[in-house]
């Protein structure tokens, strides 16, 4: 594929390592496999000009943590894809999600004790991702109302990004729900892992989503080894 077409959906940050990825056979395959699949009038998520906007809201020089669920939402609301190319984003549709309530509920009681009252739970997680944090679907697209359905396609990028790219950063990496571990095999040794369920789990079942303490582990790690506090919430508590 032309590099020149796809370099500014990434910051330019990104842009050495991504510029191998692009130009290979392997994103050759994706490439075509989604141009086919929108010929055949199939609806795809996100929109194709955020498939790639983990990388566009995260600056790879600026990265202190990975969050990884599996695939982007595979609905739409009002005739638009719920997914906006970060993990659990849903701000093309303005409409919080709820697994994206529960994501905020379990971190404000990890990391704020239940007390961040005046925290912004907003649809739009880039306030995340400007932090640092790498807001990452392992499978960048999903065929509409099929979750999942894009997993194999996009594999051959997860490995490389992990192998290429995130391994050596020596970053905490989070995986939401069983699928996205299985990631962590492709993970450099003695890099910070956390497995948790995915919280659409918990909306599902009507529960509390249990974070075990990862949220305020990991912001403790990031603050030691780069001397930056990760506001996990919108809005820090006023204390």
């Amino acid at each position: 594929m032309d590099w020149s077409k796809f370099k500014d959906q990434f910051h330019e940050s990104w842009h050495p390592k991504m510029k191998q990825f692009i130009e290979s056979e392997e994103c050759d395959k994706i490439y075509e496999f989604l141009k086919k699949e929108s010929k055949r009038g199939k609806q795809i998520a996100p929109l194709s000009t955020n498939t790639f906007r983990a990388f566009k809201e995260t600056r790879l020089d600026d990265l202190y943590a990975v969050m990884v669920g599996m695939c982007p939402y595979h609905t739409f609301k009002n005739g638009e894809p719920v997914a906006d190319g970060l993990l659990m984003g849903c701000s093309v549709t303005g409409y919080l999600q709820p697994s994206l309530q529960k994501f905020y509920e379990g971190v404000e009681r990890d990391v704020y004790n239940g007390l961040a009252l005046k925290a912004n739970k907003t649809p739009d997680v880039s306030y995340l991702a400007r932090q640092g944090v790498l807001m990452l679907n392992a499978a960048l697209t999903t065929e509409v109302n099929k979750a999942g359905s894009h997993i194999d396609v996009w594999e051959p990028f997860t490995i490389w990004l992990f192998e290429n790219v995130i391994n050596y950063t020596g970053v905490p990496i989070i995986f939401l729900g069983k699928d996205a571990a299985r990631y962590e095999r492709y993970t450099a040794p003695f890099t910070w892992t956390f497995t948790l369920s995915h919280p659409a789990s918990a909306s599902y079942k009507q529960t509390d989503w249990e974070t075990e303490g990862v949220f305020k582990k990991v912001k403790e790690i990031v603050k030691q080894n780069n001397g930056v506090s990760i506001h996990w919430l919108d809005e820090e508590p006023p204390f």
